[in-house]
């Protein structure tokens, strides 16, 4: 959910399970799971989840008010957000694409649907290293040799045998 041009803010009330949780009033919200919109929800904050987890994540995006933080939830849990009277027209973006807008009183649910997002299934450790390149987690600090181990084996291997050959290697 992002506001509808350049004006205002997004204000959304969140209710989990008929339960009211919460408010947001930022930039946008994203609602991501560990199959899809991981790097917008990394982007604005959020946390990596394993695809072995079944849980959809809520991310603030420039948070000025109410909850400001990103909200876990798990696989069962009914996820209502409903625009509130003082909100900016709202955009549903899927993945970046327009999908709808919302306006004051309207409803958006979401309730993650096990499977949904299983086209390849990775090797965890493969995850894992592929998912430190791409969501860009090198602002971690890592030594040199934990950088290395970035890169594919076969490339590794490669390169420290053209080292070798061009004598710079050890």
């Amino acid at each position: 959910m992002a506001r509808l041009g350049r004006k205002g803010a997004v204000s959304v009330d969140l209710t989990i399970d008929d339960q009211t949780y919460g408010y947001y009033k930022c930039d946008a919200v994203v609602v991501s799971t560990p199959h899809g919109s991981t790097a917008y929800n990394y982007a604005a904050g959020g946390p990596v989840v394993s695809p072995s987890a079944e849980a959809v994540v809520i991310t603030p995006v420039a948070p000025m008010a109410g909850i400001g933080r990103s909200v876990v939830l798990g696989r069962d849990d009914r996820i209502t957000l409903t625009v509130a009277p003082e909100s900016a027209p709202v955009a549903i973006d899927v993945d970046g694409t327009v999908a709808g807008q919302l306006g004051a009183g309207d409803v958006l649910r979401a309730q993650l649907r096990a499977g949904a997002g299983q086209v390849v299934r990775l090797a965890a450790g493969e995850h894992a290293s592929r998912s430190r390149v791409k969501l860009s987690l090198l602002d971690v600090p890592l030594r040199r040799d934990q950088l290395l181990e970035l890169v594919p084996a076969h490339l590794r291997e490669e390169g420290l045998e053209r080292l070798r050959r061009e004598g710079l290697g050890t």
